[in-house]
């Protein structure tokens, strides 16, 4: 999923309302917990996918045929793909 921006806006808004809404001696610890909430939330929300192109040390068999081996006549080209979250 894409990073929203507006969301992570009103959860720090929300956390400074919340902080003037304590009047007590923790209003700041109040303020510091919702700030690093809102920030953990919106950076875990992230999706990062990635390619990933490669050449193999083993090389291309040459075989038409399966099961016998031919001849390693080449490198390999190898891809891989990968989508994940952040935590």
């Amino acid at each position: 999923m894409a990073l929203n921006k507006e969301t992570l806006a009103k959860d720090i808004e929300n956390a400074y309302k919340a902080s003037q809404n304590d009047s007590t001696s923790s209003s700041q610890s109040t303020l510091c917990n919702a700030l690093a909430q809102a920030i953990f939330n919106y950076l875990t929300q992230a999706t990062v996918s990635t390619n990933v192109t490669g050449t193999a040390s083993g090389g291309v068999n040459a075989s038409t045929t399966a099961p016998s081996p031919g001849p390693i006549t080449a490198p390999a080209t190898v891809t891989g793909t990968g989508t994940g979250t952040l935590s």
